[in-house]
C-alpha cells in the first residue's frame, strides 16, 4: 500500500486536516499555515472550545506574517465513527495528519526517576493502547467517508500501523522516531568528511526502540539497525568514524532537548513528510509504518506515490527483519495478521508489578477498553 498521488480536483488548493488538538498537532499546524503555497486547513478535536481557539490562533498568528490560508475547527470524537466520517466526507482532506493519543509518550518522564526507571524498562510496547485506539477510531472514519485521503500518523507508527495492515486500516505512512535520529547523524558524518551537511544523505532503517535511545543514551540498546551514508551517490560509510562512536556524539556534543519541548524535531519530521505531499514535490525521508510495515525505514516521496529507498544489498525483507528485532526489544513479541499483539514475558510482568496492570495479548476490538484500564492503573501509580 502505496500513497495515491496527490492530484487535488481542479485548481483547488490542497486541503490538510489535523486530527488532535494537543501539543504536536499545534506545532505542526503551526507549520502548515505558514508554508507559502495555498491550502486549506483543518483542525479536528472533541472539545470544541479548544478546536477553535487553536483554529484561530493558528490562522491569525500566520496572518500576521503574511499566510491567510483558511483555518477551519471540526469537532468530533474520534470514538464516535459516524460524526468523525461527516467532518472527513465534510471538508474532503487530501492529507489527515493524525496526532491523536490517549497519552503522550513523554507523560511517563514526568514520574518520579526511580518510578520511571522501574515502569520504562517494560519499554513502549506495552503502552500501544493509547496510540491505537484513536488512530484505529479515525481510520475506521476514513473508511466509512469513502476518503481518499494519504493519512500521515504520529502515534507509535512502529507498531500501530502493522497492527492494522492485516484489516485493511493502515495509514500509509507514519512520522518521527527513525527520523529524529537522521539530523545528527547527517551533521556529524558531514563534520567528518569536511562537507555541507546537505551533501550527506544517511539511510537509516531502525525501530523506534533504536531512535528513542540514540539522543537519550548514545547507543542503541543491543537491538538490530542498519545505517549507511552517501555522497554523490557513493557509499561513504567506510570513511567515518565506527557506528558507536558517531552514536555517542549524539548524547554528547550534538545532545538535545527531550520530553515535551523536545518534540520540536518530532513536529519538523512531520513537516518534512507533509509538505512534500501537499506540494507534489520529490523528497527524500525517513519514516516508521510505510505501508503498514514495522519500524523505521528511508523514503521516497514522489509527485506519483511514495516508496521504500533503501540502500543497494538491503532487501525489504532483511529490512522487515531488522525492526522487528526492534520490536521485540520494544517490549512486543508478535503481530498478527489479523491484528492481535503479544507482549514480551519481560515488559508484561514489569507492567503487572508496577501497574498492577497484566495484558499479555491485545485484540484491535479491545484496544479501547486497555487503553481505559491502563489510564486508570497509570493515573492511580502517579499518585502515589
Amino acid at each position: 500500500m502505496t500513497p495515491p498521488p496527490l492530484v487535488p480536483a481542479g485548481d483547488r488548493p490542497v486541503r490538510v486536516l489535523v486530527a488532535g488538538c494537543g501539543d504536536l498537532a499545534v506545532r505542526v499546524l503551526h507549520g502548515l499555515a505558514n508554508a507559502p503555497s495555498p491550502r486549506r486547513l483543518a483542525i479536528l478535536g472533541r472539545d470544541g472550545e479548544a478546536v477553535v481557539r487553536t483554529a484561530n490562533m493558528v490562522a491569525l498568528s500566520a496572518a500576521q506574517l503574511g499566510r491567510h490560508w483558511p483555518v477551519e475547527p471540526l469537532v468530533a470524537d474520534l470514538d464516535d465513527t459516524a460524526r468523525t466520517a461527516e467532518a472527513l466526507a465534510g471538508f474532503a482532506p487530501d492529507i489527515v495528519f493524525a496526532a491523536a493519543s490517549l497519552q503522550s509518550w513523554h507523560v511517563l518522564s514526568e514520574l518520579p526517576r526511580d518510578r520511571f526507571a522501574r515502569v520504562g524498562a517494560a519499554r513502549f510496547g506495552p503502552w500501544l493502547p493509547m496510540h491505537l485506539s484513536p488512530v484505529l477510531g479515525l481510520m475506521r472514519a476514513v473508511r466509512l467517508a469513502g476518503s481518499p485521503a494519504v493519512v500521515v500518523n504520529a502515534a507509535y507508527p512502529d507498531a500501530v500501523h502493522p497492527a492494522l495492515a492485516g484489516v485493511g486500516l493502515s495509514p500509509h505512512l507514519g512520522i518521527g522516531n527513525v527520523a529524529n535520529s537522521v539530523p545528527a547523524l547527517r551533521a556529524i558524518a558531514a563534520r567528518h568528511l569536511g562537507c555541507p551537511p546537505e551533501e550527506v544523505r544517511p539511510r537509516f532503517v531502525a525501530h523506534h526502540f533504536v531512535g528513542h535511545r540514540l539522543s537519550r543514551t548514545g547507543d542503541g540498546g543491543g537491538a538490530a539497525y542498519h545505517l549507511t551514508f552517501w555522497r554523490d551517490g557513493a557509499d561513504v560509510t567506510a570513511a567515518l568514524p565506527p557506528e558507536d562512536v558517531m552514536f555517542a556524539l549524539m548524547r554528547t556534543q550534538y545532545r538535545r532537548t527531550g520530553g515535551r519541548e523536545g518534540q520540536v524535531m518530532t513536529a519538523a519530521s512531520a513537516l518534512s513528510v507533509l509538505e512534500p505531499l501537499a506540494t507534489g514535490t520529490g523528497a527524500e525521508v525517513h519514516a516508521p509504518g510505510w505501508a503498514g510495515l514495522p519500524g523505521g525505514y528511508p523514503v521516497r516521496i514522489t509527485p506519483d506515490g511514495t516508496e521504500l529507498d533503501l540502500p543497494p544489498r538491503l532487501s525489504e525483507k532483511e529490512a522487515v527483519e531488522i525492526n522487528l528485532d526492534g520490536q521485540r526489544h520494544d517490549g512486543i513479541a508478535r503481530i498478527g495478521a489479523d491484528g492481535l499483539v503479544e507482549f514480551t514475558e519481560e515488559s508484561t510482568e514489569i507492567m503487572r508489578a508496577e501497574l498492577g496492570y497484566h495484558c499479555k495479548q491485545l485484540a484491535l476490538d479491545d484496544a479501547g477498553q486497555a487503553a481505559a484500564e491502563l489510564a486508570a492503573r497509570y493515573a492511580e501509580y502517579s499518585r502515589r
